[in-house]
């Protein structure tokens, strides 16, 4: 099929990856890895396929960010 990638075949090599179940120590190295992946990839599109192909997902680079604090 020309011009098919992995993610147009909705066929996954790798399970997805269950996030709740991970220690704080996993969590940060696959955001790293997804941060990793995202500052590397060509387009979005090659971004979306090396993550697939390691099984992480965009979401798990995103980060939360501590309000400011208010002041007195």
């Amino acid at each position: 099929m020309e011009g098919t990638t992995m993610r147009d075949n909705r066929f996954s090599v790798v399970d997805p990856h269950e996030v709740a179940g991970d220690s704080e120590a996993v969590r940060a190295e696959r955001r790293r890895a997804v941060r990793a992946v995202a500052s590397s990839a060509m387009n979005a599109d090659d971004c979306a396929l090396l993550l697939d192909a390691l099984g992480l997902r965009p979401a798990e680079g995103v980060t939360t960010v501590p309000a400011p604090r208010r002041r007195r």
